[in-house]
């Protein structure tokens, strides 16, 4: 046994492949902090997602009700049931295409037909929604008042968080 200036020499073996438990579970922890921390801070873009998404099938959903009576020469109607948007033949009631809001919006309108379009493709006037009781889109906590067009745009402005 070799000897050095203090004493015997205890020889050092270079560890060879694997991991201990210690150092898994600090990397384990370090992962779980992480993953905690990209959950919580994307809640809100999901949030905000969400609201988008529900505004841009209300825009599509009207402006395919309008289109829909241009190019086929026929009255149509947006139809609201619960959370879905069916565009239907006004004269036999056969849905032309249907859309399905987000789980939690809602419309401030009861189910039933919610606007007519004319074949110019135009927004029947007398369906409109009233300038003093607006067409509104709630999705969480965030609220939109919706502008209807005569030649079915719609624009929707935010209100609330």
């Amino acid at each position: 046994m070799p000897t050095g200036p203090i004493g015997p020499e205890v020889s050092v073996r270079a560890r060879s492949d694997g991991l201990t438990l210690l150092e898994v579970l600090v990397v384990a922890a370090i992962v779980g902090v992480v993953a905690g921390l990209v959950a919580i801070s994307g809640r809100p873009i999901v949030r905000g997602q969400e609201s988008a998404a529900a505004v841009r099938t209300v825009q599509q959903s009207v402006w395919q009700g309008a289109t829909m009576a241009a190019s086929r020469g026929i009255r149509t109607q947006l139809v609201v049931s619960g959370n879905q948007l069916a565009v239907q033949r006004a004269d036999d009631g056969s849905v032309i295409r249907r859309f399905e809001l987000p789980e939690d919006a809602s419309l401030s309108v009861d189910d039933g037909p919610l606007l007519t379009f004319t074949p110019p493709g135009k927004v029947d006037e007398s369906t409109l929604p009233p300038a003093d009781d607006p067409l509104r889109l709630s999705v969480g906590d965030r609220t939109y008042t919706l502008q209807v067009s005569l030649i079915g745009e719609v624009r929707a402005t935010g209100v609330g968080p």
